[in-house]
């Protein structure tokens, strides 16, 4: 399941960690953003994987995430995590800024 990973900051310094993942062996590697406008869905329809392993970053903004198993909204701050066993699609509530790192892409 796509995991969600608030990230508040606190005082000075404050770090909040996500889970470890086991990844297999990395051979190319993504880094970029991607902007959405407000009601932008991704994909257009039905779910996608986009890489061997995702994580993003919501730099801004606020997204439904919907996968197979159900939906949540992910906000500035929040980081997700994503296998290629789980399809998702996400729908911008609101513009938004997602920074991204997919290992393997498709």
């Amino acid at each position: 399941m796509n995991l969600r990973h608030p990230s508040p900051l606190a005082g000075a310094y404050a770090l909040d960690a996500a889970e470890p993942m086991a990844v297999a062996p990395v051979s190319t590697l993504q880094v970029g953003r991607c902007w959405f406008g407000q009601g932008t869905r991704s994909p257009p329809e039905g779910f996608r994987t986009s890489a061997a392993h995702e994580i993003a970053y919501v730099l801004r903004g606020r997204l439904l995430v919907q996968t197979e198993s159900g939906s949540f909204e992910a906000v500035a701050g929040d980081t997700l995590t994503t296998s290629p066993a789980e399809p998702h699609s996400s729908t911008a509530l609101e513009d938004s800024e997602v920074f991204f790192v997919l290992l393997d892409p498709k």
